[in-house]
């Protein structure tokens, strides 16, 4: 485990009876409900780090809704409440999403905008709907909890050496899946870049891959790995229409990330530019699933190209929660993962951890796969808005 005093990322088991602190470099409030290296929902800190009296006046109504609908909550819980999620439920979730944004946010534009958005909603139910709305078409737009496991290249060549394999790339646009694939391959060494893992197939295909392995005192077992897009494929599906004749989805999202300050988005990821390798990372398929699902990101630490592997899983695969330093044999050809768009990813994941909607998420969606039949007394109206939303940020 990590010391407390450690300058770049603090976890221990906490006392829940202490003060919030909070560390700034790893962006985790100590307070968060933390067992070991898990992440759950906890309740909002008291103060921002950093503050204004805009930012100020924004968090103060989120923590005022907070206490309001917690009191609800613990009445309710006193009645023997059932477990089923209601209104007030969500309701909780969205303002702790506005407000863990508020800490979240990766940029001083998006913050400004953010708490001027909050500052302009006149009633409790006004901030439930731009909650609501980021986590529609912010948070859930991350959680790609269904992402397909491509099909392997059955046809691969052989190659005695990794320099051949990485000239064999070089020549290709990354204008497909299974092209930016085999790019983010020789980029990240033929290995997953959080547990350092060779990839089987890479293995099997080159003879110097497999003396190098040999060679280490250490090794970790060959796995199959995949390319891990950090904005999704389906993110910007027909981003080129007009919003009314395209995604809305993907409208959506981009118009939010506009409002944090990234204007250039639009433009560097549409069409088959979502597979530049600047977007993409080599994974294990057991850790991209995590990756997709928001249960691990990438936090940097200041130093160029260096991130902290961070995960919310109470049991972290080999490599999270500790350094990882993007590196390519070529900067030109086979640059690494932009770092605005791992921050973008990161905060998504903290914010969707810390303020239960990933759980939420993960759990809807779980019900609405092994739903068949709607109950006729009403309960499954919840479910049933929850799909056809889930069908609108898809882009149906």
């Amino acid at each position: 485990m990590w010391s407390t005093t450690d300058p770049l990322y603090k976890v221990a088991l906490l006392d829940f009876d202490s003060q919030w602190t909070w560390d700034k470099q790893s962006q985790i409030p100590e307070k968060a409900s933390i067992i070991g290296f898990e992440l759950a929902m906890a309740p909002l800190p008291p103060t921002l780090p950093e503050t204004n009296e805009a930012y100020t006046s924004a968090y103060e109504t989120c923590l005022r809704v907070e206490r309001a609908l917690q009191n609800q909550l613990d009445d309710a819980s006193a009645k023997k409440r059932t477990n089923e999620t209601t209104e007030t439920d969500l309701h909780l979730v969205y303002v702790r999403v506005l407000g863990y944004l508020l800490h979240y946010i990766p940029t001083r534009t998006g913050l400004d905008n953010l708490s001027g958005e909050i500052g302009t909603c006149t009633s409790d139910e006004a901030l439930f709907k731009l909650g609501q709305m980021y986590y529609d078409h912010y948070l859930r737009a991350f959680n790609k909890s269904g992402t397909p496991i491509p099909s392997k290249d059955a046809s691969r060549p052989s190659f005695e050496t990794m320099d051949d394999m990485i000239k064999d790339c070089l020549e290709d646009v990354p204008v497909s899946h299974a092209i930016a694939k085999k790019q983010a391959l020789a980029r990240d060494k033929f290995r997953c870049v959080v547990s350092q893992s060779f990839d089987r197939d890479a293995l099997g295909s080159n003879a110097e891959l497999r003396e190098e392995i040999a060679r280490e005192t250490n090794p970790t077992l060959p796995t199959y790995t995949e390319c891990a897009h950090i904005f999704s494929e389906s993110i910007n599906r027909d981003i080129s229409q007009t919003s009314e004749e395209g995604n809305g989805a993907a409208t959506s999202i981009w118009t939010i990330l506009e409002r944090f300050g990234y204007t250039n988005l639009r433009d560097e990821l549409n069409g088959a530019k979502i597979h530049r390798l600047e977007n993409v990372l080599t994974l294990q398929y057991d850790i991209h699933y995590s990756f997709d699902r928001l249960e691990i990101w990438f936090v940097a630490t200041g130093k160029p190209n260096q991130y902290r592997v961070c995960t919310s899983l109470s049991y972290p695969y080999r490599g999270c929660n500790q350094l990882v330093t993007f590196t390519t044999p070529n900067p030109d050809k086979l640059p690494v993962p932009t770092p605005a768009y791992l921050a973008i990813h990161a905060a998504c994941a903290q914010v969707a951890q810390l303020s239960g909607a990933a759980k939420y998420i993960n759990k809807i969606d779980q019900d609405v796969e092994e739903g068949t039949v709607l109950n006729s007394n009403g309960s499954s109206a919840g479910l049933l808005d929850h799909a056809l939303r889930g069908l609108q940020i898809a882009g149906y």
